[in-house]
């Protein structure tokens, strides 16, 4: 039976489209800000929705669209592609909550986009670390290696210490790349300072 694998989802980082709206307090200039969705350009949009189901996310919006339509195909005008693409399908993935910690995956047709990255087999300056958080990481870890997803870790113990010594957050984590390269870390903490 497939339990919800999220009590929380937080994305690590914002990439390519990131919508912001207002509702943390940012203390540096007391503007509020929010970081709700990072939208991933992604090869196969139908592996990445398996590998993100996998992880626990659901498909929570989704929208299809043509060159032929009104508006043209979604964020095709907006953003600097690497092809003129004639298709464009957005897959809005949610864990808890419909507001933030979303992940888009965003997939071009005829012809796809060229990859960006030179080197898919290790990380550098442009590349972006995801992490989630889960309730069963070795439920996560079993669900993943069915697919033959690459692991650069599998789950291990962590510990996080505050400045003093003392620690801070203990738990499990693991990395594993997402079909298009993008690392993943998933988190199952076991305890947490309340601070």
């Amino acid at each position: 039976m497939v339990r919800c694998l999220f009590n929380r989802l937080h994305t690590a980082l914002a990439v390519v489209l990131v919508m912001v709206s207002v509702s943390v307090v940012n203390v540096a200039n007391g503007q509020e800000t929010a970081v709700r969705r990072t939208t991933l350009l992604v090869e196969d949009i139908s592996k990445s929705i398996d590998f993100y189901q996998r992880l626990g996310l659901t498909p929570w919006y989704e929208k299809i669209s043509q060159d032929t339509d009104d508006g043209g195909v979604i964020g095709a005008n907006d953003l600097p592609l690497t092809a003129d693409p004639k298709m464009g399908r957005i897959v809005i993935m949610r864990g808890n909550d419909d507001r933030i910690g979303l992940i888009g995956l965003l997939g071009y047709e005829r012809p796809p986009l060229a990859n960006a990255r030179g080197n898919l087999m290790g990380l550098g300056v442009g590349d972006i670390i995801i992490m989630v958080e889960t309730d069963d990481i070795n439920f996560v870890y079993n669900r993943l290696q069915e697919t033959g997803a690459r692991f650069h870790t599998p789950p291990e113990r962590f510990e996080v210490s505050n400045p003093d010594g003392s620690v801070r957050d203990t738990g499990y984590r693991m990395f594993v790349y997402d079909p298009d390269g993008h690392l993943i870390e998933v988190s199952e903490p076991t305890e947490r300072d309340p601070g």
